[in-house]
């Protein structure tokens, strides 16, 4: 078939690789004037890494393996710990967090030159009984991977704009804390004012975000403002934060997608955050993506039969999937500061336990990881 697939994030160009791997006829438009390289760092867990290897492009060597995630209170006094090795002897892979650049990257060497067209925003879409046609070129499947403001789901399916929350994410990638940054330990500390996060991204970069309830106020510097927001945090906070500038810190806004069980009309379908933005405090968004990519690759490779069947049964399987970390993802739970229950839950359950029972939830909402088959 002929497959367009609008936005070169990770999710589209992922599923490029597969479907062409197929046989099939790939051309994904771009707007961007050329490849992207914004954005900071994303864990990648056995689901994510599973898709990206069953759909040809292994995120083998990329980034940071992080081995263990500890949360703690303000002060720096552990509450919760996860053995997340528990992830590799379940799935066969490891968890990792990997720049977003470097993934890109790497789906995108994997494919032939010209595959992506870049500075090619999406404005004309028109959605026949015989196929679509996206800015008067035609093809047989169209599929959206273009973010949270997608303008195909605002054409096909939901001209609502995902709706934010309140949190907002100020993250970044950079050379920190080397013991922290060459490690394969991760922290995250969590009380009144926030979370802030530190994971092992590799080359000796450090991931790390600051979740906080509230837009920053305008009249002063994100920096400053944080540094006096988390100035109760036990070290290597303030440490981290005494060597940031105003470049270093980019703003994610928390979003929220309703999600629903159709994602697209005829031969249109959504993948991605264009079909289901949640925020990211299951540090789920992308392995999500990977997953539609995955099953989306699956029900176009099934022999005979119409595409648009095909689509609509790819979106009936993984709405059921996604809709469970969308609902987890949107509570903020991982952001609130720990109550009795949860002081309780850390004390009683060992770190291999939790780890067990954090792959148990990834499994329940992982298409690859179940062997879905559309």
């Amino acid at each position: 078939m002929d497959v367009v697939i609008v936005g070169a994030g990770i999710g589209g160009l992922a599923l490029a690789n597969g479907l062409l791997a197929d046989g099939h006829r790939v051309r994904v438009l771009e707007r961007a004037p050329g490849p992207r390289t914004d954005g900071a760092a994303v864990t990648v867990f056995g689901n994510g890494a599973a898709a990206a290897a069953d759909l040809g492009v292994p995120l083998d060597g990329l980034g940071g393996d992080v081995e263990t995630l500890e949360f703690c209170t303000p002060d720096g006094r552990p509450f919760a710990r996860a053995d997340l090795r528990v992830t590799r002897r379940g799935t066969g892979f490891g968890v990792a967090t990997v720049p977003r650049a470097a993934i890109l990257e790497r789906f995108t060497g994997a494919l032939p030159p010209g595959t992506v067209r870049y500075g090619r925003a999406v404005t004309d879409l028109r959605v026949g009984p015989d196929g679509v046609a996206v800015a008067g070129e035609p093809a047989d499947v169209l599929v959206g991977a273009d973010g949270y403001r997608s303008v195909v789901r605002r054409a096909v399916l939901d001209e609502a704009p995902a709706t934010r929350n309140g949190w907002v994410s100020w993250q970044g990638l950079t050379r920190a804390l080397p013991e922290l940054a060459g490690d394969v330990h991760a922290r995250c500390l969590v009380g009144s004012a926030g979370l802030c996060g530190l994971m092992p991204a590799g080359d000796g970069l450090l991931q790390w975000w600051f979740d906080v309830p509230e837009p920053a106020p305008d009249d002063r510097p994100v920096v400053e403002w944080l540094r006096t927001r988390f100035a109760s945090y036990a070290e290597p906070v303030g440490e981290l934060l005494a060597g940031l500038g105003e470049s270093d810190v980019q703003a994610y806004p928390h979003v929220l997608h309703r999600v629903p069980a159709r994602w697209g009309t005829g031969p249109v379908t959504l993948l991605g955050d264009a079909a289901h933005a949640f925020p990211p405090s299951q540090a789920q968004g992308a392995n999500q993506a990977l997953e539609d990519a995955w099953l989306l690759r699956r029900a176009l490779g099934t022999p005979g039969g119409d595409p648009t069947a095909a689509l609509r049964r790819y979106e009936r399987i993984r709405s059921r999937r996604v809709r469970r970390i969308s609902r987890l993802a949107a509570s903020e739970v991982t952001n609130q500061p720990p109550g009795a229950l949860t002081r309780l839950a850390g004390r009683l359950l060992s770190p291999a336990l939790t780890g067990r029972l954090h792959l148990a939830t990834i499994r329940r909402c992982s298409s690859v990881l179940n062997d879905d088959r559309p």
